[in-house]
């Protein structure tokens, strides 16, 4: 074994010790309509993310006071929904033009300096259009680079998830939703193993809950009885991991690759 390959060996020994525990990464969507459930969400143990709508009555400030307590924020971005649910008025939907698109996305952007990155509110109908996901994805990369993007996957026929690689923008999906009938606290609670469970099965999870009573109380109580278990990373803590990993896993491949011609 040449030395530049026992040291990438070592290298990916030592990033599979460090995540020996599965990883939980959490979003908590619709943000920006009550400041009461915010302070409350924002009160959570753990490492998280906090998904704000734009041009709603307290988003703003709910951004201002997530980062200035160190937490990660960000854009929870309007698309048209396939059926007859009420948008906001700021939702992206597929009567736009590619300049329309490309507008509003930057507005909403704007609105938050502090983003890390965005994932899709609703947006069942529109991610599944393609060619109007591109000028997404090409604005977001244009505007800033760093932006990654979250699939929230209110559909299984989304293409936001591929447009998004093809623009060069880190991407990531959801995997569970926490409280899709948040009356039901059993129901969370189910959803809740569901996402421990695919956290042990790939590494890593991430689910997606809202700022309802029922879904605070739920976390409240579930979050700490993991922290023992499962390590905690926000959005860019986990996209920043898996890029870190497909690197070191493709220049040990390239290594092999180079050693078996010789």
């Amino acid at each position: 074994m040449t030395r530049a390959l026992a040291f990438l060996t070592s290298l990916l020994l030592t990033a599979s010790a460090h995540a020996e525990k599965p990883v939980l990464a959490l979003v908590i969507d619709d943000l920006g309509y009550s400041l009461d459930q915010a302070r409350k969400i924002l009160q959570l143990p753990g490492e998280h993310t906090y998904a704000i709508l734009p041009a709603t009555s307290y988003g703003r400030k709910i951004a201002h006071m997530a980062t200035d307590s160190g937490k990660e924020i960000i854009l929870h971005m309007p698309m048209q929904s396939s059926g007859d649910n009420k948008i906001e008025h700021t939702a992206l939907h597929d009567g736009m033009t590619e300049d329309q698109i490309t507008y509003s996305v930057k507005n909403m952007i704007h609105e938050f300096p502090h983003i890390k990155g965005f994932n899709n509110h609703m947006g069942s109908r529109m991610t599944e259009i393609g060619y109007m996901m591109r000028p997404v994805m090409e604005t977001v990369k244009n505007l800033n680079q760093n932006l990654y993007f979250l699939d929230s996957r209110t559909t299984p026929l989304s293409k936001a998830y591929q447009q998004a690689l093809r623009a060069g923008v880190a991407t990531l999906k959801r995997d569970v939703f926490l409280d899709f009938d948040h009356t039901n606290p059993e129901s969370i609670e189910f959803q809740y193993d569901r996402w421990l469970e695919k956290a042990r099965q790939q590494g890593y999870a991430i689910a997606i809950g809202h700022p309802h009573q029922t879904t605070i109380d739920v976390l409240a109580k579930r979050l700490p009885e993991s922290f023992a278990d499962y390590q905690f990373m926000t959005m860019s803590q986990l996209i920043q991991s898996q890029q870190k990993e497909k690197a070191l896993w493709l220049a040990y491949l390239s290594q092999l690759q180079k050693d078996s011609k010789n």
